[in-house]
C-alpha cells in the first residue's frame, strides 16, 4: 500500500481511507483474462464492480462485454489501492462518467481528490490514477491510451492523425504509427475532449528528460492540450500516458497482485 500504516485516516465516499495521500500517477498495464483471474479469489469480478458497470458490460456482447468490465475492476482496484482501501471495497468507491456532451454515463471516469483514465484495446487493459499530497489542489490531468497491434491501418490514416509537421515516411513501420495514435489519443483523454479535437490538429515534439524519451505538445495545438507531456510505457504493444505532471511526479507501475495484497 501506499500509506504509512500508522498514519490517521480519513473518508472517500464513507469509506476510511489513508490520511497520507503522496503526488503520484500510478499505472497498471494488464489483461482482461487476467484481471479475471484475480478476481476470483474475491468472488470474480462482478462483485468488484459497481452497478453502473454491469450495466454498462450488460449492454455490449461478447468479447467487448467483457472487456469492459474488466477495464474497469482494473479502474477500480488501482484507485482503492492509491487511496488506500482495501480492494473489497473497490465497487464501493464513487466513480462518475457523466459525458460532458450529451449526459449520458459513457464519459471519461472521474472522482473527487484523483484524476482518472482507462483504455482498453483486444485483450490489452492500462489505467491510471493521478493524486496531489496538497488536497487544495486540483489532481493533474491525465489521459492513457493502449492499442492492439492491427495488421494495417485504415487508408488515410496519415491524413487524419499526422500534422502537416509531422513526417512519418512509408519506411517507418506500422507501430510507429500507431505508438504516435496512442501519444495522441492519450493527449485528448486528458484534455478532457475526447476525438472533438481531431489528431492531425496536434503536434507532438519528443525531448529527453532524466534519459527518458517524452513528446510535449507544441504551441501550435489547440489551447486545450498544451501544457501535456507523454511518456510512453513499456510493453508488447503501444500504451501511452499524458499528463502535465509526467515530470514532476513520479510514476509507478503496478501489477494486480500488488493491489489485491489488501483483500
Amino acid at each position: 500500500m501506499l500509506h504509512h500504516p500508522h498514519r490517521r485516516v480519513r473518508t472517500h465516499g464513507g469509506h476510511a481511507l489513508s490520511e497520507h495521500r503522496p503526488s503520484v500517477i500510478a499505472t497498471l498495464r494488464t489483461t482482461v483474462d487476467a484481471v479475471a483471474k484475480a478476481a476470483l479469489s474475491l468472488g470474480g469480478m462482478p462483485s468488484l464492480a459497481a452497478p453502473e458497470d454491469l450495466i454498462a458490460a450488460g449492454a455490449r456482447q461478447g468479447a467487448h462485454a467483457e472487456r469492459t468490465l474488466a477495464g474497469r475492476v482494473a479502474l477500480r482496484l488501482l484507485l482503492a489501492h492509491v487511496l488506500g482501501a482495501p480492494a473489497a471495497e473497490a465497487p464501493l468507491l464513487p466513480i462518475e462518467r457523466t459525458c460532458d456532451v450529451c449526459g449520458v454515463p459513457h464519459g471519461r471516469p472521474r472522482t473527487v481528490g484523483a484524476s482518472l483514465s482507462g483504455s482498453t484495446s483486444g485483450p490489452h487493459i492500462l489505467v491510471a490514477v493521478a493524486t496531489c499530497e496538497d488536497r487544495a489542489e486540483e489532481p493533474p490531468p491525465l489521459g492513457v491510451d493502449i492499442q492492439e497491434l492491427p495488421q494495417a491501418l485504415w487508408n488515410g490514416f496519415d491524413a487524419a492523425v499526422l500534422h502537416p509537421d509531422e513526417h512519418l515516411t512509408e519506411l517507418v513501420d506500422l507501430r510507429a504509427r500507431v505508438n504516435l495514435w496512442t501519444r495522441k489519443e492519450a493527449v485528448l483523454k486528458a484534455a478532457g475532449v475526447g476525438l472533438r479535437i481531431d489528431p492531425h490538429r496536434l503536434l507532438l515534439v519528443p525531448r529527453q528528460a532524466r534519459g527518458v524519451w517524452q513528446w510535449a505538445v507544441h504551441e501550435c495545438s489547440p489551447c486545450p492540450t498544451l501544457g501535456l507531456v507523454i511518456q510512453d510505457l513499456p510493453g508488447t504493444v503501444p500504451c501511452a500516458v499524458a499528463s502535465s505532471a509526467v515530470d514532476t511526479q513520479p510514476m509507478l507501475t503496478l501489477d494486480l497482485r500488488v493491489l489485491l495484497s489488501s483483500a
